[in-house]
């Protein structure tokens, strides 16, 4: 594993339990050695970076494998744990809740934060450590770092940023402040107003504001979910452990430690493909085996990932095979629509192409032809 030398300061934005996904983003970046020497969080940003501060990845990792809503939300109504908040399944009751309580309250998030979350381990580290909120009586964002905090209000200002307007403001002093997001959401500009020049986002899709960056002269590396992450209040357990192992893939593909175009190799694994096909035949390759469905949430080996692509593609084909003589003795009506779709369109497309090799311009065809032709190359090599 190569070192990169770089420091960064890193930018946690807001996205509920998507924030998830930027545990992998820690992981990987703790993996790869990097050295972050500033985080500025908004809402789940703002807790996951006092998470971090914790320097204990397989604690925060358990933590958001078992979350449940009783730790982030007092709520009496019935609601379905598996399905995200704001689901239709749910919606009827979050609203009846917030009217009888006229916001909810945060209560648990604290109790959750105070149990994970040593103050002093922030204040003794040399990280630099910012918040955003919002201030709802000047309407305008509060941004602080830990210098501006005392320590007794951390907590409470970690509350502030992540204070969701579905719960009830949080008040520190004279001030009641909500959500960081409602005023940037990426407070990418907080770092830049310290003089912070290598920077590294940790997008996650979440909902909020987010303000136009003042300096383009910085060097900015975005990490973004290559896979939607759900919903912003998704307690699904599965959903939230793909989430965080995504994270870490896709950091590692965006330093280099990992190939592939939708799939995950090393790159010791993705030299030896490159040595039998071409680039052009491994994006096709990839292709064929998302059609196929194949598990993107793993590293595959090269022979590996053959062996799974060829056996899929050729029980398909066997497959189709058996549906073209079932619709030729017309037994099985029903067929044709098996061929309009699922695995069996990429088994016609390969048909069409090799009934027309040059004819790349027939309409089923166009999507499909990096992946046809992969697909033989694949017979032919592993024959």
């Amino acid at each position: 594993m190569r070192k990169i030398k770089k420091e960064y300061a890193l930018v946690l934005p807001g996205g509920g339990t998507k924030g998830a996904y930027q545990v992998g983003i820690w992981k990987a970046l703790n993996d790869l050695g990097i050295k972050i020497n500033a985080i500025a969080g908004a809402s789940i940003g703002a807790i996951n970076g006092a998470l971090f501060f914790q320097d204990d990845i397989d604690m925060i990792v358990n933590v958001y494998k078992n979350i449940k809503i009783s730790d982030i939300i007092e709520f009496n109504q019935k609601i379905d744990s598996d399905k995200d908040l704001f689901d239709i399944a749910n919606i009827r009751n979050l609203f009846k809740e917030l009217i009888e309580k006229k916001g909810l309250e945060n209560t648990p998030i604290k109790r959750t934060i105070e149990k994970y979350v040593d103050i002093d381990k922030i204040y003794d580290s040399p990280i630099d450590f910012g918040i955003i909120s919002y201030d709802l009586a000047t309407k305008k964002s509060v941004e602080l770092f830990k210098e501006d905090i005392k320590k007794e209000e951390m907590v409470d200002y970690i509350l502030a940023s992540s204070c969701f307007p579905i719960f009830k403001s949080q008040k520190i002093g004279d001030k009641k402040l909500l959500d960081g997001g409602i005023y940037d959401n990426t407070p990418i500009n907080m770092l830049i107003d310290k003089g912070y020049k290598n920077i590294i986002v940790a997008n996650i899709d979440g909902i909020g504001f987010n303000k136009k960056v003042k300096d383009k002269d910085i060097s900015l590396k975005v990490l973004s979910p290559t896979e939607d992450l759900g919903g912003i209040f998704n307690f699904n357990h599965k959903n939230i452990a793909k989430n965080i192992l995504l994270g870490y893939l896709d950091t590692m593909k965006s330093f280099g430690e990992m190939q592939g175009n939708y799939y995950f190799f090393s790159q010791a694994e993705f030299i030896k493909m490159i040595k039998e096909f071409s680039l052009k035949n491994i994006s096709g390759l990839e292709m064929a085996a998302k059609l196929y469905k194949m598990d993107r949430y793993k590293v595959y080996t090269y022979q590996e990932f053959l062996d799974e692509l060829y056996s899929r593609y050729t029980k398909s084909k066997e497959k189709y095979e058996e549906i073209k003589r079932d619709l030729k003795a017309r037994k099985v009506k029903e067929s044709i629509e098996d061929i309009k779709e699922g695995d069996f369109i990429i088994c016609k497309a390969i048909d069409l192409y090799l009934d027309r090799p040059t004819a790349k311009k027939l309409k089923i065809l166009e999507p499909y032809v990096n992946a046809v032709e992969a697909l033989l190359e694949l017979e032919d090599y592993m024959k």
